[in-house]
């Protein structure tokens, strides 16, 4: 038996305490990937704190922030899309709690943040995970990514691009906006 799941944009700004929890297991997960292939140990605490600073370029009207939540409200994941400048998007931030993995949701949350930058006006998308993730890449692959050198406006320190692998979708002429 499935989950009941709504996937919604946020207009404004989410509840940052419970943004704060979700974003806390994302990061734990993701530097523990980032640690098993050799990179730095950074603080979880620390790299929630920055996304937060900058909540505000992945809102409208240059963004979006999509949440899944079940049908008592709980927040089972999140995807953050913001527009580099005219042309290009990131996608940042895909997180799927556990209880809600194996349903689809996380091709889900990136197929929407896919459409949200074609509305914005994005003819490429960008997105970039560790080396290793192998669950990440697959799907990047399934839905057309592919590799890319570190591309400008990427926020990530240059030092981890050893640990990183950077992907790019090239969107066909005429389907935005």
């Amino acid at each position: 038996m499935g989950l009941d799941i709504s996937l919604d944009f946020v207009d404004t700004c989410p509840d940052l305490d419970e943004l704060t929890d979700i974003l806390t297991e994302y990061y734990a997960q993701i530097l523990e990937r980032l640690m098993a292939v050799g990179g730095p140990g950074l603080s979880v605490e620390e790299q929630v704190q920055s996304s937060l600073a900058v909540i505000n370029d992945f809102l409208p009207p240059n963004g979006g922030i999509v949440l899944a939540r079940d049908s008592s409200g709980y927040l089972l994941g999140c995807g953050f899309v913001r527009m580099i400048d005219d042309h290009r998007a990131e996608l940042k931030r895909l997180y799927v709690r556990d209880l809600a993995r194996g349903y689809g949701l996380g091709r889900k949350i990136i197929e929407m943040r896919i459409e949200k930058a074609k509305e914005l006006g994005a003819t490429t998308i960008l997105a970039d995970t560790v080396r290793g993730n192998s669950s990440m890449l697959a799907l990047y692959d399934r839905l057309g990514f592919t590799e890319t050198p570190r591309y400008d406006g990427n926020a990530n320190p240059a030092e981890l691009d050893t640990y990183l692998v950077y992907r790019k979708l090239e969107l066909p002429a005429g389907r935005n906006r």
